[in-house]
This record gives structure tokens, C-alpha cells and sequence, in this order.
């Protein structure tokens, strides 16, 4: 890494190892799976042939990397938390106003679930609920407010217990 860019970093006041963890996660909910699978069709090789299958749900007799990209999102979600939320807090926010951006925040992603879910189709009955949006937003909204609420000793009791739940 050049000086420059580690200056770039450390002003820009982001964790750039979790940015480009991200841009990974979202290169394959982007459709990554569908270059591979372009890729396996024009060579043949057996290499792209494997990775496409690590990116297909199995029949629950195991997982494979496909099924590990939604937790990793909540794991990016959850390590961006203390650093943006204390960002804020830090830059003189009233922890009111935190509160109701979190909330903000989490019942916005559930709301694009249900949208993405067909929620304008206004067929309530055949319309499926849940949706990784959702859980998305609801996973950020409880977490938020624990961590808003709790110490780090708090938390790691909430982390143990729900774990352990």
C-alpha cells in the first residue's frame, strides 16, 4: 500500500478491509454466480466447474460458499455498527436521534423486503413475507439498539446467550 493511499484511508475515517469485504459480498449477491457459470460454459475447466458448484444450495445435507454470503453481510453489518453509530455519537448526536436512525434504517430494509417481495402487487394473501432484506433490517435495528444500551461486556453476554440460545 502506498503512503498515499494509506493517508487516503486513514482520513477518510473507514475500515477499508470491511469495504472491500463487502464489495466482495456484493459482487456475488450481484450476480457473480452468473459470470462463473459463463466462465465454465466457454473454457470448460474443470476449476470454474467447481467453484460454480460451491455456489448452488444444496438439498440441506450441508452448505456450500453460496449459503455463507447472507450471514457474511450481517457479520459486515455488525462490524461497521460500533464504528458509525460511535462515529455518530462522538460528532455530538443525542443518542435520540441515533435511535430513530437505526430504527429508520432497519424498518426501511424491511419495507424494501416486502417491495422486492411483491408488496405493490397488492396480492397480501400468496405474498411471502420474509426476505434477507428484512432480516437484514431487523438484525441492524436489535443490534443497533442493544449496542446503544449495553457495554461491550453487555454485549458479549448478548452474543454468548444468544449463541448459546
Amino acid at each position: 500500500m502506498s503512503d498515499e493511499s494509506k493517508e487516503t484511508a486513514v482520513v477518510s475515517g473507514r475500515l477499508v478491509s470491511l469495504d472491500a469485504l463487502r464489495g466482495f459480498d456484493m459482487f456475488w449477491i450481484g450476480g457473480g454466480a452468473s459470470i462463473i457459470s459463463a466462465l465454465a460454459v466457454l473454457t470448460g475447466w474443470p476449476g470454474f466447474k467447481r467453484v460454480l458448484a460451491e455456489l448452488e444450495h444444496p438439498a440441506w445435507n450441508g452448505f456450500t460458499f453460496y449459503d455463507l454470503i447472507f450471514p457474511l453481510f450481517l457479520f459486515m453489518a455488525g462490524v461497521a455498527m460500533p464504528y458509525s453509530l460511535g462515529r455518530r455519537l462522538e460528532a455530538g448526536d443525542s443518542a435520540l436521534s441515533v435511535h430513530w436512525r437505526v430504527i429508520r434504517r432497519g424498518l426501511l430494509l424491511v419495507l424494501l423486503g416486502l417491495i422486492y417481495q411483491g408488496l405493490l402487487k397488492f396480492e397480501l394473501e400468496t405474498m411471502r413475507y420474509p426476505s434477507v432484506l428484512g432480516r437484514i433490517g431487523l438484525a441492524y435495528m436489535f443490534a443497533g439498539i442493544m449496542f446503544l444500551h449495553t457495554s461491550p461486556r453487555g454485549q458479549l453476554a448478548w452474543a454468548v446467550g444468544l449463541l448459546l440460545g
